[in-house]
């Protein structure tokens, strides 16, 4: 009973749907913002315009019930679809992110760390604030000196944010700000009507910039 309780909860939380603002920080001291939507069983991140760069990918669409990935290249009125095996990765560790279990939302982090031969050891470090929202803070370390926290919003089933810092001392992570509960619309989460379908490796060429559009 408390298994199916443990699921039926989970279940409902995987519905909560939400917009917000993503800000992620790369170990070499640059910052990115991107938007993030987050549907039923569906997700959509659009990626800043880099300078004049017309070539670049614009938003990437996550269709989990289908497992199919879009990467949208607006500019271009292109779009390339993953699906199979190729977009394992994407899913599996979206996972990571949206837990399966919101009692322990740790635990698929330390799962990825163990996959990749990290020992991965976390704990509840209590109640806090993520940009003016409840939220649980995990903390975690490595025999290695590594460690970090994450941060878990149990009304949006999502851990909002995660701060990393390298055994030696380099951090790196993400936040959300301005996180909007509500409905998102099913377009956004679809290919516009009138983008081409591109194949893989001509992309790869025409991103490297070895071809022509």
């Amino acid at each position: 009973m408390c298994l199916c309780l443990t699921l039926a909860a989970s279940t409902s939380a995987q519905k909560v749907e939400f917009s917000a603002d993503m800000r992620i920080s790369d170990g070499a001291g640059r910052t990115q913002n991107l938007k993030l939507f987050v549907g039923k069983m569906r997700a959509r991140f659009d990626l800043p315009k880099q300078g004049d760069d017309n070539s670049g990918i614009g938003s990437i669409l996550i269709d989990f019930d289908h497992q199919f990935i879009f990467l949208l290249v607006p500019q271009a009125n292109l779009y390339l679809q993953i699906e199979g095996s190729a977009g394992t990765p994407f899913y599996s560790g979206a996972w990571m992110f949206r837990p399966y279990s919101p009692e322990h939302p740790c635990n698929d982090w330390v799962s990825e760390a163990d996959r990749r031969g990290i020992t991965l050891r976390c704990k509840n470090g209590g109640q806090d604030i993520v940009d003016g929202r409840p939220a649980q803070r995990w903390d975690a370390t490595t025999p290695e000196g590594a460690h970090g926290s994450l941060w878990y919003d149990p009304t949006l089933n999502f851990i909002v944010k995660v701060l990393r810092v390298s055994k030696s001392g380099v951090q790196s992570g993400y936040e959300l700000q301005n996180a909007k509960q509500a409905s998102q619309p099913l377009t956004l989460f679809e290919v516009p009507s009138g983008v081409r379908k591109f194949t893989l490796t001509r992309l790869a060429d025409v991103l490297a910039g070895l071809g022509q559009w």
